[in-house]
């Protein structure tokens, strides 16, 4: 059956003039503040609740004025993204058989416009006072306000904007291009976000022009329609939309901060459609609001007594309810100002679709989501007028379902709460996945280069938490910045980066365990300072001098490793071991042979023993990377991206003990140990401005000997005068605080835990509280272990914000592919 539809009087918009963020109707003065979102994930209680606390706070500063509340969401600046990343990469890798960097630029463009994912924005409007009748009658014949008016206006515009201002709101005042935007968006609810401002840059709007905000677009409605039509008239092809209008009916009490809820008004921001809010309510302090509860409390009286006087036992009920008047009133007579104050107001909620079979089911399931939280959401008739409120400047529609509220019940949905994660100027690597999804973006060199801080990035999670997946997403991107990268991957997946089109002409594999003899020489692997890199002599010899203590620490760590447990158990074992190792000077070209000459020619009977173990040991076939035979040029570290492997590499289970270890477990402990200093060759190979990118695996047994931790405080302390990344994966968050690196770490990615021990040492490197339930939020990361493209991790970023992060692969299906480890498809191990 065919309905009437009836289209509505394209009225003008209730406002008269802009200016600044100061607005104008025929009746009312409004001043528009902009409020920045607020962190809410990963927070304690008490931080929470401070939270709350502050934004109740504020709103008490505003009895005796009508605020209106605007919720809405701007999509990801995608091209001024793109744009910023484009210019702080200064020499993009460019290869003959893969996309070029500006296609790949396009490529991830695309990408984030198909995503649901969008900038939370919080606008506040407060009414200033209504227009005294000479100001009304003397604008209008001016077509603007008067000085008179706005010199009266100004103490109390300035008492506003230092309330909003205050910690707890902490808003500012909305400038002139940001009314504009808020203004179309609100005319054009549901259509695509405004792109074409006014291209005049200044801060009014007067009435003549006011009529543009409306042109642009069209409505229509049905008589008694559940929803109002849109259609966008500008120059490219018309846009249509549905918007259906709901409202907040009946709630009950409900916990402030809530542990099982997110806030009820940011509830939306979990739907994977956009959601906007639109509240307009009076803010009574608690004397101006206690007459209503008076009356009510009279009400109840007189029905206690009414029973009384029937000698009948009155219910429960009205007890409870007599009891929760009088708590209310002592609130409203003596409490304080944040717990007296109370909203008087309408919550409107939109939602759009592109048919209004998709935006009435949108509408069901804002309806249903709100169930569990126990509060009800009508879709009431009027439509047209309730899509008018939206609008800065227009008036209520209608009286029904206005709700008397606490303030602290308006500041436990915290409107502001939102995701705040990553830089905003590095590469895509995902989005937020918690209480909103938010594009993540990570610069390998924000924190050293911006921050001025370390750039050591831990990246730990048990096995098939993805941190193979995390480490080359981040390595590919840096790459496709120009930025030298070397991988050290013992078990090797990594390598199938090298073979990407984009990258392979750039890249080199590099299978230690076919090296050159010598490869891993102790001595050879711990770069020698360039005289280039320091700025006078004397740093030059500090640092010659501290390169050769880390050949003979590494030296003797390397020889310890070599040795059976029991050998090196004994006491003259660590004394013969450092004389024969000192003999040597830390010199760049010595060897492991010369330590055994050493130990031959002291004459000490345990020299003797120890030197027969070593050269046992050098006739194993890897042992020729540290012992060498001959004089064979080890690989350079010369190409953009180097990846290091060491296939067949059998590392020690942590729980056996190492007296228990195999031949070739205990071989391959100082193969990895000496592989991390040979990967860092490259970061001191090269010039110490040079932006530069190094990610060992397998960093968790580097803490169990002093030379690995050596490496790892080295690189943490260096990372930011050298402008290098150093991402270091390891399986357990106590391995990386137990080498003292805690103060060098600038960003954290922790994946799944599944022990609640490790997942408080995880929740400590993320520096978030422990003990209130986050434990069992590690525990559930990557649950789904098959699909590689459903990877997660709590970020900590370098500003401090932590929040759930999930890999985001789906715009890059090569590097998918690549990135692919999972035992099922590929017939290794799991992801890790």
């Amino acid at each position: 059956m065919s309905r009437s539809i009836d289209a509505p009087p394209q009225s003008r918009l209730a406002l008269r003039q802009i200016e600044g963020n100061l607005c104008f109707t025929a009746d009312e003065a409004w001043a528009w503040y902009v409020l920045p979102t607020q962190l809410w994930a990963f927070r304690s209680d008490g931080q929470r609740e401070q939270l709350m606390l502050g934004f109740a706070d504020g709103l008490s500063w505003l009895a005796g004025h009508r605020v209106h509340l605007r919720v809405t969401s701007r999509p990801y600046p995608t091209a001024t993204w793109a744009r910023q990343l484009d210019e702080l990469t200064t020499s993009p890798l460019d290869t003959a058989g893969g996309p070029s960097w500006s296609d790949h630029l396009v490529d991830m463009q695309r990408h984030l416009r198909t995503q649901t994912m969008a900038e939370k924005e919080i606008y506040l409007g407060v009414r200033v006072r209504s227009r005294a009748p000479s100001h009304r009658l003397l604008s209008t014949l001016r077509r603007r306000p008067t000085d008179i008016e706005h010199a009266r206006l100004l103490p109390e515009v300035e008492r506003i904007t230092e309330a909003v201002t205050l910690p707890g709101l902490d808003g500012r005042p909305a400038s002139a291009v940001e009314m504009e935007w808020l203004v179309r968006r609100s005319t054009g609810l549901g259509l695509p976000s405004p792109q074409d401002l006014s291209p005049v840059e200044q801060k009014l709007w007067t009435e003549d022009d006011l009529s543009t905000f409306e042109d642009r677009v069209e409505y229509q409605a049905a008589a008694l329609g559940r929803t109002v039509k849109l259609t966008s008239r500008t120059d490219r092809a018309p846009v249509e939309r549905h918007v259906a209008v709901l409202s907040v009916g009946r709630l009950e009490e409900m916990e402030a901060p809530d542990p099982a809820h997110e806030p009820w008004l940011s509830h939306t921001d979990r739907l994977p459609f956009p959601v906007e809010w639109s509240a307009q309510f009076d803010v009574l302090a608690g004397n101006d609001a206690r007459r209503t509860i008076q009356r009510k409390l009279l009400v109840v009286r007189d029905m206690q007594k009414h029973y009384a006087e029937h000698d009948l036992d009155e219910p429960l009920a009205l007890d409870r309810q007599a009891r929760h008047a009088r708590e209310v009133e002592d609130q409203m007579t003596r409490g304080a100002d944040v717990a007296s104050t109370r909203i008087h107001g309408w919550f409107r909620i939109a939602v759009a679709g592109r048919t209004e079979e998709e935006c009435l089911e949108r509408a069901r399931k804002v309806v249903t989501s709100y169930r569990s939280r126990r509060v009800t959401i009508e879709h009431p008739r009027g439509q047209f007028g309730l899509l008018r409120e939206f609008i800065p400047g227009e008036p209520v529609s209608t009286a029904a379902y206005r709700r008397r509220l606490p303030a602290l019940y308006v500041a436990a949905g915290v409107p502001s709460a939102s995701s705040r994660l990553g830089d905003r100027r590095g590469p895509y690597i995902g989005y937020t996945a918690g209480a909103s999804a938010r594009a993540v973006m990570f610069d390998t060199h924000y924190a050293t280069e911006v921050r001025e801080t370390s750039g050591l990035v831990p990246v730990v999670g048990g096995l098939g938490a993805g941190k193979s997946v995390l480490l080359g997403q981040i390595a590919y991107s840096a790459v496709r910045r120009g930025i030298p990268s070397i991988i050290l991957d013992p078990s090797g997946p990594l390598s199938r980066l090298t073979q990407l089109p984009d990258l392979a002409g750039a890249s080199q594999h590099i299978d230690l365990t076919t090296a050159a003899s010598g490869t891993l020489n102790p001595f050879e692997v711990v770069a020698t300072p360039a005289r280039s890199s320091f700025a006078d002599e004397d740093a030059h010899r500090e640092a010659e001098v501290l390169a050769a203590q880390d050949r003979k620490l590494l030296a003797m760590d390397v020889i310890k490793m070599l040795l059976p447990a029991s050998v090196d158990a004994m006491p003259q074992t660590a004394l013969v071991v450092s004389e024969a190792v000192r003999s040597t000077r830390g010199d760049a070209g010595a060897s492991l042979w010369d330590v055994v000459t050493h130990l031959d020619a002291m004459g000490n009977p345990h020299g003797k023993v120890v030197a027969d173990y070593l050269r046992d040991m050098a006739e194993l076939p890897l042992s020729r990377l540290f012992f060498p035979s001959t004089q064979g040029a080890a690989p350079r570290l010369s190409a953009t991206l180097t990846v290091l492997t060491m296939p067949g590499l059998v590392l020690p289970p942590r729980s056996v003990p190492r007296d228990h270890w195999s031949t070739s477990e205990q071989l391959a402990v100082p193969l990895l140990h000496l592989a991390s200093w040979f990967a860092t060759r490259a970061v001191y190979g090269r010039t110490m401005h040079e932006r530069k990118l190094v990610a060992l695996d397998e960093t968790h047994f580097l803490g169990e000997w002093s030379a690995g931790r050596a490496l790892f405080t080295r690189l943490g302390r260096d990372s930011r005068k050298w402008n290098t990344c150093v991402l270091a994966a390891s399986q357990n968050p106590s391995d990386v605080l137990g080498m003292d690196v805690a103060n060098f770490m600038s960003a954290a990615f922790v994946g799944r835990l599944e022990d609640d021990e490790t997942a408080r040492d995880g929740l400590r490197m993320l520096r978030v509280p422990t003990g209130v339930g986050y434990e069992r939020v590690l525990s559930t990361l990557s649950s789904g272990r098959g699909d590689s493209q459903f990877r997660e991790f709590v970020m900590r970023d370098v500003d401090g914000n932590v929040d759930k992060l999930r890999i985001d692969l789906t715009g890059n299906p090569d590097l998918l592919a690549a990135l692919n480890t999972t035992a099922a498809q590929r017939g290794s191990e799991d992801v890790a």
